[in-house]
């Protein structure tokens, strides 16, 4: 079982809609995946077109008994399953936040040993908070969604020295960064890419092109996979060589090259 934890310290990224498409996208190519919501506000069940639900509360509560399998929600969708959150979260992390006996940080991680996936993708915060700790603790790589522009490159650089300073009680690794929101008709973007390039070299993935579509398929509760099979989004842009670049498909495809191998 691999563990991906999609995260960024700055918000307005496209996180979510990432953590979403990337785990249908992988349910669809036969793996089985749980995505699990560990931000407050239950974003991943409203993008599903779900009911909102306590099931993180229900799983991590210290002194819970209810196992993993228990505490899943069914997407309706093969291969995928979900943990959902809502603002009982935040009670969560107050909870978890005041244990002092076996290290809170592997709370998580332990919840997860044995877990009937091939997959596991964490929707993260974008606050640094006791969940998002134990979502890198629990993880084997981290993606970063980010935005082509200079504050959310800046959220990339403390997500990384973030993941750095937990390193001696994580083994977590950056498994790629993934532009998103990428206008080609901007020279910020382009510059952007360029810079994110030159200083991350090959953990650079394909830009995902921007798309109102990202949007039309959360309000419908779909994902981009289900609501426009052909949206850049997912399937990128075509370059002038008649080369497709980028897209949601390349993302997961670069998954099953780099870290499902």
């Amino acid at each position: 079982m691999i563990v991906l934890a999609i995260v960024n310290q700055k918000g307005g990224v496209g996180k979510t809609v990432t953590a979403v498409n990337v785990a249908h996208g992988l349910a669809l190519r036969g793996y089985r995946t749980l995505i699990m919501d560990l931000d407050p506000q239950g974003n991943v069940a409203d993008c599903l077109g779900l009911p909102s639900g306590n099931d993180l509360f229900r799983i991590l509560f210290p002194g819970n008994t209810v196992p993993l399998e228990e505490g899943v929600y069914p997407s309706g969708r093969p291969n995928l399953d979900v943990v959902r959150s809502d603002k009982s979260s935040v009670s969560l992390k107050t909870a978890i936040g005041s244990l002092s006996d076996r290290p809170r940080e592997y709370i998580l991680d332990d919840v997860l040993q044995g877990a009937a996936y091939d997959v596991v993708v964490l929707d993260c915060a974008p606050s640094i908070d006791i969940l998002h700790t134990l979502a890198i603790v629990a993880s084997h790589y981290v993606l970063i969604p980010t935005r082509l522009d200079q504050l959310a490159v800046k959220g990339v650089r403390d997500m990384l020295y973030t993941i750095k300073s937990l390193a001696r009680i994580s083994t977590c690794e950056l498994g790629a960064i993934i532009p998103t929101f990428y206008d080609r008709t901007t020279n910020e973007s382009y510059l952007q890419l360029r810079h994110l390039a030159e200083n991350f070299k090959e953990y650079v993935w394909p830009p995902i092109p921007q798309d109102v579509l990202c949007r039309e398929s959360t309000r419908f509760g779909k994902t981009l996979w289900e609501y426009a099979p052909t949206a850049r989004a997912l399937v990128g842009y075509n370059e002038r060589s008649g080369k497709t670049v980028g897209g949601y498909q390349q993302v997961i495809d670069r998954i099953e090259e780099v870290i499902l191998r």
